[in-house]
């Protein structure tokens, strides 16, 4: 797993590519809390792709110009999410 000690600056750090989608903003903000309690848990912030994850709770309505990859859109959940449920069944 990549580290931040691994990049002389953090402009060259090669961030993990991930988006998470979910049917509803219900869930977005539950998996934004879920997060947040992440956040402030005993994790290794050195790691690049764990310290993004626990990022994921920030967006707007907690800090001004703050994103996350948690996107809500029901149309493309529910076709990725049978794809999910079939590769278990095999």
């Amino acid at each position: 797993m990549k580290k931040y000690k691994d990049f002389d600056k953090i402009e060259n750090v090669k961030w993990a590519r991930f988006v998470i989608i979910v049917p509803t903003e219900e869930d977005r903000q539950e998996l934004m809390e879920a997060f947040e309690h992440i956040h402030y848990s005993d994790i290794d912030t050195d790691n690049v792709a764990v310290n993004q994850l626990a990022h994921q709770y920030l967006d707007d309505s907690v800090a001004e110009r703050t994103y996350n990859n948690i996107i809500v859109d029901n149309d493309l959940y529910n076709p990725l999410q049978y794809r999910v449920e079939n590769k278990i069944k095999k």
